[in-house]
């Protein structure tokens, strides 16, 4: 796998990293705990986040949402620490420069020269580019690629940009704490997402059964087709697809044939590692059915807790497979994504993740030659209204990424993810999300988490 990381594969990554024994290894176990936000018992995780940063954040922000935010992550960084702790903070960013020079050349060795072809901008100056972006505004040089901050334009927005260590590493945890209510409403497992679902009248992909320390919940399988995927799992990662063939016969996307008792075998195999849910494979709505290469393209559509307590959306994009994967859209599995209008339903042009130079910007799905640029969704209002009135069902989340599958009865819940990835619509819509009504609402929501903290440490003390 080291291969395809230092070639920036995703696609080939994503294959690796799916594979049981890859997954049940030492090194990915090591390798999992070193980079998760949930390791360590504090609350504001640190992760390439630049000393100088850390220091500068004790100076007055600008007003602006992306400043405020930048520097209260960092000030509850620092205060959550010890003494000693704070040490070891400040040792630990000795190796700072290392990471940043090693991150660099890879970058640069992946996409300068195409950059360079296509910009005029010569290597060298995309190298003191990084060098400043990452000191300055804590970009590390792969999302300098990410975000396109060769452009002067971007690059000058490039204090804006949300980065996944503060929402994911800290934000989105202090706001469950102080502003979630008592219940806790369940996204991450998948199972009980989709029984919440149907108690609310939402319409949730159906599990066909459930399999848990290899005992699935059935003895029969359907003659359909098929979808299997970790409970817990996020990204696409252990996901399966088998198309049912005829007498009882099923095939995967690698060719492989198997009867349904050997598919069954095989599910009680995984779910001893891993407890699955089994579904249906959903497919896409006949007028954007041209849009998919076979996996099912899915909207990622952000909703929010408005200041009058109501939700609305925020951001949202189509996510699209292409090439070889034909079982998952996910954006970090090597697929495409285009940012989509979110009163409108009208698609933008789509690109990649961006951390390799070859893909760009498409106008039209590479595989099938489908018009993506100016098009509109179906049904994008009964899309939208349908996730803001899902938010409500968890209201105890004050901010919720839902996967939605556009189909032919209608949209319908995939899933819902209560710490959403900023780097797809960054990316997507060339826009950092502090300049965008999330970072406006996210920002608003930390005031208020900062106020009722402050109310019970006096309630606390009284």
């Amino acid at each position: 796998m080291l291969r395809e990381l230092l070639q920036a594969d995703i696609w080939l990554i994503h294959e690796a990293i799916s594979k049981p024994e890859i997954r049940k290894s030492l090194l990915f176990r090591l390798g999992f705990r070193s980079v998760t936000e949930k390791h360590g018992r504090y609350d504001f995780r640190i992760a390439s986040c630049p000393p100088l940063r850390l220091l500068w954040s004790f100076l007055p922000d600008d007003g602006t949402p992306a400043s405020f935010l930048h520097k209260f992550y960092c000030r509850e960084a620092w205060k959550e620490r010890s003494p000693f702790a704070r040490l070891r903070l400040l040792a630990a960013y000795l190796v700072w420069p290392v990471v940043v020079f090693a991150t660099m050349a890879w970058s640069t060795i992946l996409n300068a020269g195409e950059i360079e072809r296509r910009t005029g901008k010569f290597r060298l100056e995309q190298v003191f580019q990084q060098a400043w972006v990452a000191a300055a505004y804590h970009v590390l040089p792969p999302w300098y690629y990410m975000y396109e901050l060769f452009d002067d334009q971007k690059r000058h927005r490039a204090g804006s940009y949300l980065q996944r260590f503060e929402t994911k590493g800290g934000i989105y945890r202090f706001l469950k704490d102080q502003l979630g209510r008592v219940e806790r409403t369940p996204l991450q497992d998948k199972a009980l997402f989709a029984a919440r679902c149907r108690e609310r009248g939402l319409p949730v992909v159906t599990d066909i059964f459930v399999a848990k320390k290899g005992v699935p919940g059935s003895t029969v399988l359907p003659g359909a087709d098929l979808f299997i995927k970790p409970i817990g799992g996020r990204g696409g990662c252990g996901a399966e697809r088998w198309d049912h063939i005829g007498s009882g016969r099923f095939r995967n996307v690698h060719g492989e044939v198997v009867t349904a008792a050997k598919l069954l075998d095989h599910i009680r195999a995984i779910s001893t590692a891993e407890d699955c849910v089994i579904q249906p494979r959903l497919t896409n709505r006949r007028e954007m059915a041209d849009l998919s290469n076979g996996a099912l393209a899915t909207a990622r559509i952000v909703t929010m807790e408005n200041e009058r307590g109501g939700h609305e959306v925020t951001d949202a994009v189509l996510r699209m497979a292409v090439g070889e994967n034909t079982t998952v859209d996910n954006f970090h599995a090597g697929g495409i994504a285009a940012r989509i209008d979110v009163a409108t339903g009208e698609l933008g042009a789509a690109t990649d993740v961006g951390l390799r130079p070859d893909r760009g910007w498409c106008d039209r799905h590479p595989d099938t030659g489908a018009v993506i640029r100016g098009r509109r969704l179906p049904i994008w209002q009964e899309t939208t209204d349908l996730v803001c009135r899902a938010h409500a069902a968890f209201a105890d989340r004050v901010v919720i990424g839902w996967d939605v599958a556009i189909t032919d009865d209608g949209p319908v819940l995939i899933e819902g993810n209560g710490a959403p990835d900023v780097d797809i619509h960054q990316r997507v819509s060339g826009v950092p999300l502090g300049q965008t009504r999330f970072g406006e609402l996210l920002a608003y929501h930390v005031r208020r988490a900062i106020a009722v903290r402050e109310t019970r440490r006096q309630q606390a003390t009284t």
